[in-house]
């Protein structure tokens, strides 16, 4: 209970509505220097409690090795969280292997770890804290608005026929 207290106190502080504008800024990007998309959507699954919720990420390179995901997570289905984690990436093939470490804060659960791997085509990571563990999965999000209704209706065309 004082867990699901502490995210929403969290929410109340992160800044959607900058996340949102930066979102939409990036629209007209086609990707870090490194060839990956800038621009991620898919979900957050947390293995301890199976919590789950969308998330989107602007991921940035700021030099050869040094690289910034902000990210905009939705919990509980209402609740938007907004963060950055600097994260170190090394280049193997087509993988860019990315980790770091980001203090969320007290509410959010303290530091978290992350460990993954981004392509031109996913971007999969683990995610670790006192509290919590779990995944991020994503994957290139459209490049206009107009994608982005069409991927959703596939989305929901798929849900429905299983």
């Amino acid at each position: 209970m004082i867990r699901s207290i502490s995210h929403v106190l969290a929410a109340f502080f992160s800044n959607a509505s900058d996340f949102k504008r930066r979102w939409s800024q990036d629209d007209s990007h086609p990707g870090a220097d490194n060839g990956l998309p800038r621009r991620w959507e898919g979900e957050w699954i947390s293995d301890a409690n199976g919590h789950h919720g969308a998330l989107r990420c602007l991921l940035t390179q700021n030099s050869p090795a040094d690289y910034a995901a902000n990210f905009h997570a939705v919990y509980a289905g209402v609740l938007r969280v907004c963060y950055s984690v600097p994260l170190r990436g090394q280049r193997t093939g087509e993988t860019l292997k990315l980790e770091g470490d980001a203090d969320l804060g007290r509410l959010a659960g303290g530091t978290y770890h992350y460990t993954g791997e981004a392509t031109a085509r996913a971007f999969r990571c683990t995610y670790q804290c006192k509290y919590d563990r779990g995944t991020f999965e994503m994957f290139p999000a459209p490049r206009s608005a107009q994608d982005g209704l069409a991927a959703e209706n596939t989305k929901i065309t798929k849900e429905n026929k299983k």
